[in-house]
Formats: C-alpha cells, sequence, structure tokens
C-alpha cells in the first residue's frame, strides 16, 4: 500500500485508539455494563446515513466525517507534524514539475488499474467503501493518492534509466566498503556445553544430517525448527567470536565448536558474498538511492522554497544521516533474533 496512505490510516487509527482507551477507562470506572449496542435497541436497523441511533435521533456519517478530521488534525498538532507534512508536499510539488519538464507521464489507465487492484485487495466494492468512510476518505482522494505514489515511482524508473549505475562504480563503492558489505549464510547449532557440542560435531563428521540435528539439539529456539538457518548476515551483525570464524570459512565446510557468551556453536556456511558480483544487486541499490536522493536535493536547492520559516536549502548531511540512522534501526531489529 502507498506509504502516504498508510501514514494516514496510522494517523486516524491512533487518534480513535487514545478515544477508545479514555471510553474504556470511563466505562470501567463508572461501573457501566453498557456494549456498543444498548440492550433496548436489540433488533433496531441502523440507517445508511448514520453511525449510531440514540433514543432514536440519528448521529450522520457527517458529524463522524467532522469528528474524525478534527482528531486528525489534533494529533498533527499533538506530533508536531506539519514541517514534515509541508516537506512532503514540497518534494511532491518539485517532481511533479520536473516530471513535466521532462515530458514524464503517468497513463490514465495505469492509475484505473492500479485503483481496481486497492479494491480487490481490500476485498471487494462494498469493504473498500467501508474503509474510505472508515478514515474519513473520500474516492477522489484515494485515488489522488495513488496517483502522487505511481507520479514517485514513474520518475524513480526514469532518473534510473537516465543514470545508471555502472561496473567500475560498483567496484570502486564494494572496495572502500568490503569490510561492511559482505555477507555469509550460515547455519548453527547452539549447544550449551562443549561435551555436547563435540559429540553432535562427531555426528557430522560421521555424515548425519545438520538441519536435522539443529532441530533436535540446538538451543536457539528461534532457528532450530528451520534447521539452525540465520539466513545472511554481516560481520557487525554476530558475536565477535562467531562472526570471526563464519566470515573465515569457505562455503560448505562446517566448524568445530565455537564457544561465545551464547555457549558452544557448530557452524555451516551455505554461502558467502564477498565480491563485487555477488554483492552487485545490494551496491546497486545503495548507489541509486544516493544518486536519486543527490538528484532531489538538487532539485530542491535549486527551486526557490519558501516556507514560515523563510528562504529554504536542504541539509543534505543531516537528511543523509537521519535515513542511515532509521535503515540502522531496522536492520537491528531484523536481524535481533539472529544475533548468537
Amino acid at each position: 500500500m502507498n506509504k502516504k496512505l498508510i501514514a494516514l490510516v496510522l494517523a486516524t487509527s491512533f487518534a480513535l485508539s487514545a478515544c477508545g482507551n479514555n471510553a474504556d477507562k470511563d466505562k470501567k470506572d463508572s461501573g457501566s455494563n453498557q456494549t456498543e449496542t444498548s440492550e433496548s435497541a436489540k433488533g433496531e436497523k441502523l440507517p445508511d446515513d448514520a453511525v449510531a441511533l440514540v433514543s432514536g435521533e440519528k448521529i450522520t456519517k457527517d458529524a463522524y466525517k467532522d469528528e474524525m478530521s478534527f482528531y486528525s488534525a489534533m494529533l498533527a498538532s499533538q506530533q508536531q507534524l506539519k514541517p514534515s507534512i509541508v516537506q512532503m508536499l514540497v518534494q511532491d510539488k518539485l517532481i511533479a514539475d520536473d516530471m513535466k519538464k521532462n515530458k514524464v507521464k503517468v497513463e490514465d489507465k495505469e492509475l484505473n488499474d492500479k485503483f481496481l487492484q486497492y479494491i480487490q485487495q481490500f476485498g471487494g466494492q462494498e469493504k473498500f467503501d467501508k474503509m474510505l468512510e472508515d478514515y474519513n476518505m473520500s474516492s477522489d482522494k484515494f485515488k489522488e493518492t495513488i496517483k502522487k505514489d505511481e507520479i514517485y515511482q514513474k520518475h524513480r524508473a526514469w532518473f534510473e534509466e537516465k543514470n545508471p549505475v555502472d561496473e567500475k562504480e560498483i567496484k570502486k563503492y564494494y572496495d572502500e566498503n568490503k569490510d561492511t558489505l559482505a555477507q555469509v549464510k550460515a547455519s548453527h547449532i547452539l549447544l550449551a556445553d562443549e561435551n555436547t557440542a563435540k559429540e553432535v560435531k562427531e555426528k557430522l563428521d560421521n555424515g548425519e544430517d545438520f538441519a536435522k540435528l539443529a532441530k533436535e539439539y540446538s538451543k536457539d529456539t528461534a532457528n532450530a525448527s528451520k534447521g539452525g538457518d540465520l539466513g545472511y548476515f554481516t560481520k557487525d551483525k554476530m558475536v565477535k567470536e562467531f562472526a570471526d570464524k563464519a566470515f573465515a570459512m569457505k562455503k560448505g565446510e562446517i566448524s568445530d565448536p565455537v564457544k561465545t557468551s551464547y555457549g558452544f556453536h557448530i557452524i555451516k556456511v551455505e554461502d558467502k558474498k564477498d565480491s563485487p558480483d555477488a554483492l552487485k544487486e545490494e551496491i546497486s541499490k545503495k548507489l541509486n538511492d544516493k544518486k536519486y536522493a543527490d538528484y532531489l536535493t538538487e532539485l530542491f536547492n535549486k527551486a526557490k522554497v519558501v516556507t514560515e520559516d523563510g528562504p529554504q536549502k536542504k541539509d543534505i548531511e543531516k537528511d543523509k544521516k537521519a535515513t542511515e540512522n532509521l535503515n540502522k534501526d531496522e536492520k537491528q531489529k531484523e536481524n535481533s533474533n539472529s544475533n548468537n
């Protein structure tokens, strides 16, 4: 789903969650047993233009939409989202203008096809309409969000086609960053004591299956059921003793027990990515991301952008650092279960 749509949905969800929590607390404090539909109203049908009936009087969908708008605006104010929203709108404008200048278009058919795909993803027209109603969003606003997403994708694709990453750039980036880029795909069996580790290693030397023994013996419950599979990881994602051994091994090799603070590991290296060719896809993405970010910064700094704070100049290093920190946090979360 479009990132901006997700942000909008989350924002309204947070607002509703806060209201719901307060309402639950109030009901609990007052000792009320009231349900969403009161006992005296059982069997009554809710009109199509209402969200509730109280003593026969409607609370209309329009009233609900007004309330939703209030809470969304209040949440945005509390979270100090205005600068981010303004920045997003500025970037929308810069990209739209650049597409017009370079004659890059988003066709109506593409948008219609994407819109129909979303309707199907939500489970059909009725459920889709209910989603729009719940989040106080018009069909036209949803289409506008889809269009902006398509504009971003089309602009990025156009830029990458005009500014391809070449082999020299990939090799240069690899040479400058190989210590942090190299990856190993490994499995391990974690044992609590050295004697058991030696017994398991002997079984492996006698030809027994690594994955089977991992399921039977490994104390690492996060991946024992997967045969000890840790996936691909960079050297900084594992404890030093484990990483030093894994990165020194050859593909297909099985180690003797390696002691760490977690216990004794038997490591099997499944694959290695330690060359420009093996890491081409990852490096290309990093270089494409940087080139495109630099291009957007160039558009920003060439344009005369003025906000409430006066003329603006994009702080490249600040944005870059913030992005790197965000990416680092996400990677740490993804690898937290594998860091043994």
